[in-house]
């Protein structure tokens, strides 16, 4: 027979089963995003590489914020200029992500606004719409699909939207990046490639099914590569400019090595650096890798 203390225990199991299934969405204090972004302004096209990374808490109106750091480099060019692009560093303040975990959302605050904007709504069935949130450039974008995303031993929930490639991960952020935009045949996208905090790393690719109308180069111009990506030691530079000096960043922008290229093609060996994130400068040439 079926007592009230058994009641009681299954209904304080299945409460403990379904409160465990749900990820907090609190932002990690170590979280780093890997991402990229495009803008084009008039005959100026802006290919900017960054990490966005959680540089403490702060408060705003009374109410606790963590405070999101943006390193890394933006390569701006002229469209149809044989010219080389300049690369301008990037080291700024972009904004502050308040986490309600009562209504399973991210809200952002930027300098300048008036009041903090939605950022993200985690809270999703399939069939529900984006409009509304920042970064989803007035599109409102459905939920199709629902499947799930290991963060070391942690599922996470991921939202596909209604455009190829286009998906939220909650307590991360987009595939279009934490604050990012993937306005297609617009002029300005972005992308997630990475997302890092102690002990775990998810490669979102949020730019593996990219696209534009837009053509960044000519057709047989090599493209920027690093590989193999990841690497042990080794690196080839795909697309690279055949001399000059190599300099390698880590994920804080800070240089930790520099190598000139004494002959065409010279590969560089990461080897005596430690594991984690990299970028790497030649000139006006920028690629990422991953030290193991």
């Amino acid at each position: 027979m079926t007592t009230r203390f058994h009641l009681a225990f299954l209904g304080g199991f299945i409460l403990s089963i379904t409160g465990a299934m749900a990820q907090a969405i609190a932002v990690n204090s170590d979280a780093v995003w890997y991402e990229e972004f495009w803008l084009y302004d008039g005959l100026n096209a802006h290919h900017s590489s960054f990490t966005l990374a959680a540089d403490g808490d702060t408060l705003i109106e009374e109410l606790a914020y963590t405070k999101i750091h943006q390193l890394g480099v933006d390569s701006i060019s002229v469209l149809g200029s044989s010219d080389p692009a300049v690369a301008l560093p990037l080291d700024r303040y972009l904004g502050a992500i308040r986490a309600d975990e009562t209504a399973n959302k991210w809200y952002v605050y930027f300098d300048g606004y008036p009041n903090e904007l939605l950022l993200y709504d985690f809270n999703l069935t399939i069939g529900s719409n984006t409009l509304g949130i920042w970064g989803d450039c007035g599109i409102g974008l459905g939920v199709t699909d629902i499947d799930t995303v290991m963060l070391d031993s942690e599922p996470r929930q991921r939202y596909h939207l209604g455009l190829p490639g286009r998906f939220i991960i909650e307590g991360i952020g987009s595939s279009t990046g934490l604050f990012g935009q993937l306005c297609q045949f617009f002029e300005e996208f972005s992308c997630l490639n990475e997302y890092e905090q102690p002990d775990a790393l998810l490669l979102v690719n949020g730019c593996g099914s990219l696209s534009t109308s837009i053509q960044l180069t000519d057709a047989n111009t090599q493209q920027p590569s690093a590989y193999p990506n990841p690497t042990t030691g080794i690196v080839h530079l795909g697309g690279a400019p055949a001399y000059g000096t190599m300099e390698v960043r880590d994920g804080l922008g800070r240089t930790v090595l520099q190598a000139k290229r004494p002959q065409p093609g010279t590969a560089i060996d990461l080897g005596p650096l430690a594991p984690g994130h990299y970028t790497l400068h030649v000139g006006a040439w920028i690629g990422r890798v991953v030290k193991e």
